[in-house]
């Protein structure tokens, strides 16, 4: 057994209220428990340790540690939680969207394996999630296809178009019209989305504000697109809309609510196969290549302005963290004025746990 000596107790029970604050911040922060009075685990913990104190002396050491641990296992215990429901909300607004299971599945498989990978292998982890987002910007998805097709094909008009992969640019013409839910705009089409809008204040009283989608709506019939020399229809399935900014936002209670519209003033640029059909021409998504999307043209030609810029930043940004893992992790040592950088064997560091001497795994 392991009984708290008379001298050390005052300290233990002052450190105590540290406990009961971390209890406080995560019984009510991750498990959103309403205490009342907010002050009654500063009463509790205090409390638990002065009758294990005075009635259970041999044992008084084993519950203060057991008091401290508590404060880790209702920690790790409420992101599980929040990461289960997190993840079972996901799987209902993906499954909205008619995504695939699989992808769904592989999603939160991924998850499940960064925060594996992040319990072994530590501080080294951090390098890498670091080379994912900057990788994540450099491969293709949606939006990076989108523009990596606007940089090769040349803008076709509508009277020259050839059937096939084209890139179009036009203004938008409502075959028959859509009304916005929220202002009751009438436009081509239309995307609502409705946020819950989260606060949080940290312990310097600072608050921070996040948004997180929680309903989305799109609706848009076939359309066309129009330029100088004729106009083709569109046919909006699949349709991938890029780099659209909100026509309108408004926040009421803890909620946001969005329009982002396709207007009949606007000219667009719009990427995907030119197809014959019923003898006329018509624009869709173009299933080779797996790309159909629509940007506004402004935006498009900002982005290309300021595209090798970004780049530029990137390669830096790169050899910045490949030199900084360099340097922090390959052991140099100085006798006088001579510097000495000692040979790493980065395999076996990789393999070792950083955590292993700290915790004790």
């Amino acid at each position: 057994m392991f009984e708290i000596p008379v001298e050390v107790f005052p300290f233990l029970l002052l450190f105590s209220l540290g406990i009961a604050l971390f209890h406080t911040v995560i019984l009510s922060g991750i498990f959103t428990v309403k205490l009342k009075p907010k002050w009654i685990m500063f009463v509790i913990d205090p409390a638990i340790l002065g009758i294990a104190f005075a009635f259970f002396r041999k044992e008084s050491g084993m519950i203060f540690i057991g008091l401290f641990l508590s404060v880790f296992v209702l920690g790790i215990i409420g992101m599980i939680t929040n990461g289960i429901q997190s993840s079972i909300e996901s799987f209902r607004e993906q499954r909205k969207k008619n995504k695939p299971v699989w992808k769904i599945v592989g999603g939160g498989f991924l998850v499940l394996l960064s925060y594996l990978a992040f319990f072994y292998f530590g501080v080294y982890f951090i390098f890498f999630i670091f080379f994912l987002i900057i990788l994540s910007s450099i491969l293709p998805n949606n939006k990076n296809r989108f523009y990596f097709y606007q940089r090769t094909l040349p803008t076709s008009t509508v009277k020259s178009i050839a059937m096939g992969l084209a890139e179009i640019s036009g203004k938008a013409r409502a075959i028959e019209p859509v009304i916005t839910p929220d202002t009751d705009t009438s436009c081509v089409g239309y995307i609502y989305t409705i946020d819950e809008i989260r606060t949080t204040r940290d312990d310097d009283g600072r608050t921070s504000t996040s948004y997180h989608e929680i309903s989305r709506e799109t609706k848009i019939k076939r359309f066309y697109i129009e330029d100088e020399t004729g106009k083709i229809e569109v046919i909006p399935d699949q349709l991938e809309w890029i780099s659209f900014l909100p026509a309108h936002s408004r926040e009421s209670g803890s909620r946001r609510y969005q329009e982002f519209i396709i207007d009949e003033k606007t000219r667009f640029l719009l990427i995907g196969q030119a197809f014959y059909e019923d003898s006329h021409s018509v624009f869709r998504f173009d299933e080779g290549r797996k790309v159909f999307g629509i940007a506004p043209l402004d935006t498009v030609n900002f982005a290309n302005k300021w595209r090798p810029l970004k780049l530029r930043a990137l390669t830096t940004l790169a050899c910045i963290a490949v030199m900084a893992a360099v340097i922090i992790f390959t052991p140099i040592t100085m006798k006088g004025s001579t510097i000495i950088i000692e040979q790493k064997n980065w395999m076996e560091t990789l393999k070792t746990n950083p955590f292993k001497g700290i915790f004790n795994f």
